[in-house]
């Protein structure tokens, strides 16, 4: 196993806790859509894309995990678990395989880990209650996906263009 540097842990550290306060903040902002309050723009996720692009997959994977737990207990709210967690994981695994496939801007990797979240979630919530109905949310899910994921990523491709460089290169 690799040994990993302080200064490697403390980027990890410092990117988890903006993840938890990234989320946090989202769950005090009401809902968007009012009808639809489980709506969100996904700004945690733009802490794990972070991770992706600088620390590496393992980075990556494991801040999707932890917020994916952490921030729906410290929002009272542990139902959310498996939601978060199986959209969490599932679009953090598509960032990362796309950042490392250099082929995608990184709005583009947005909106498809968006996608993947969303979706991942219908899921979720129809294995929880076998109720088909649950994918009639389909088209407004992949509608706000696009919209979320593209200022997701558009967030992270300007942190990334304008962080000075010796911000991104950590050994």
């Amino acid at each position: 196993m690799k040994k990993i540097s302080s200064k490697q842990a403390a980027y990890a550290a410092l990117i988890l806790a903006s993840a938890l306060l990234l989320g946090l903040i989202e769950n005090a902002i009401p809902p968007i859509v009012p009808a639809l309050p489980f709506i969100k723009i996904g700004l945690s996720n733009i802490a794990v894309g972070f991770a992706a692009v600088v620390l590496g997959a393992p980075y990556a994977m494991l801040t999707a995990v932890l917020k994916s737990v952490v921030v729906p207990l410290m929002a009272g709210n542990p139902v959310m678990i498996p939601y978060s967690l199986t959209g969490g994981v599932l679009s953090a695994a598509v960032t990362v395989t796309l950042v490392y496939s250099k082929k995608l801007s990184l709005p583009f990797i947005g909106i498809l880990s968006a996608i993947t979240h969303n979706f991942a979630q219908l899921v979720v919530a129809y294995a929880m209650t076998s109720t088909e109905a649950v994918f009639a949310y389909s088209p407004v899910l992949l509608i706000a996906a696009i919209v979320a994921g593209l200022a997701t990523g558009t967030v992270l491709y300007i942190l990334i263009k304008y962080l000075p460089e010796k911000a991104l290169k950590i050994e």
